[in-house]
């Protein structure tokens, strides 16, 4: 039994707050698939969520600099000033040491198109100890007016680490930091740092990114779920009757979480070619390759994802 149940944290009729990576698709000959990201970007602004671009594990790893900069130049022209997220990551300079000047850039770049950034985590940003971490988030504020950070686990960003709840507090003292994404897959973990938030900066926002437990939304946090990618409607159907305090709720939650376990079940690394599939299933995307030397599921997957689609009125 948990030594401290998170009851108090239960929030029926709060409508969260949702951000939705667009996955960017390959075409044949393995460039990227602009087309197809133009459509899912269109699906995840109809759904109500908020795209996040360069975002999700293997986006940032995949893509070099100069694409990474054509994504976020043609997700803000195509939002033409609707909001949206980008994500920029530390990266070393010509000497190999981490170099601000580059991410200052990044961060310039984003907030010109009219989005805001989330620094991902990277091994770069993982060479900086507590003190230089929260510096760095400081400096950023002078470089944009607001930002959110992620807060991972190694073992799904390449660089990541959790920082615990010491540096977590003094990220609530940064006024430009508006948020941060958890995605340690720790419940314990993310109540923590509600709770802190409750009782520190009501308007912070921790969005849970754990796609192995996404009624996290019920314990007062936002959500930045890898499954959005494919299923943004889905979510945010979610999120409608959470927020109306709909009985059919806990259900529909229920069969959403089957089709998030299927999707994200290890080896995960597989997981990007599974949003892919789904997306194909559904008849979002005419295909269902993705970018760089991403391992794929076996044909027999759609065995266990299309009656979870269909069990979800999606398919």
């Amino acid at each position: 039994m948990l030594e401290d149940p998170p009851f108090d944290l239960l929030c029926p009729g709060r409508r969260p707050l949702g951000i939705a990576p667009v996955l960017l698709p390959a075409a044949e000959d393995a460039t990227p698939d602009w087309d197809g990201f133009a459509h899912l970007l269109g699906r995840i602004v109809d759904a109500g969520l908020v795209p996040g671009v360069n975002l999700g594990p293997g986006a940032v790893e995949v893509l070099d600099p100069s694409t990474r900069a054509e994504v976020v130049a043609t997700a803000g022209a195509g939002l033409r000033g609707r909001p949206f997220y980008s994500g920029v990551r530390a990266e070393p300079g010509a000497d190999g040491a981490f170099d601000p000047t580059r991410l200052a850039g990044m961060v310039d770049a984003v907030a010109r198109q009219g989005g805001t950034p989330i620094l991902v985590p990277s091994p770069t940003l993982a060479t900086l100890g507590p003190d230089e971490f929260v510096g760095l988030l400081a400096w950023m504020g002078d470089w944009c007016q607001q930002f959110l950070v992620i807060d991972s686990a190694g073992d799904r960003w390449a660089g990541g680490r959790t920082w615990g709840m010491d540096v977590f507090g003094a990220i609530l003292d940064l006024d430009s930091c508006g948020g941060v994404l958890h995605a340690s897959g720790s419940r314990r973990d993310e109540w923590e740092r509600i709770r802190s938030r409750d009782d520190n900066r009501p308007d912070f926002q921790v969005f849970s990114s754990n796609d192995g437990a996404i009624d996290q939304i019920m314990f007062g946090a936002d959500h930045a779920l890898d499954l959005s990618a494919a299923a943004p409607d889905l979510v945010a159907q979610r999120d409608i009757a959470w927020a109306t305090e709909d009985p059919a709720t806990l259900e529909f939650q229920d069969a959403l979480q089957t089709l998030a376990t299927l999707v994200f079940r290890p080896p995960v690394a597989e997981a990007q070619h599974a949003l892919a599939r789904v997306l194909h299933l559904r008849g979002w995307l005419a295909h269902d390759r993705v970018l760089g030397d991403r391992p794929r599921r076996p044909a027999t997957d759609d065995d266990l994802l299309l009656p979870a689609l269909q069990r979800l009125g999606a398919c």
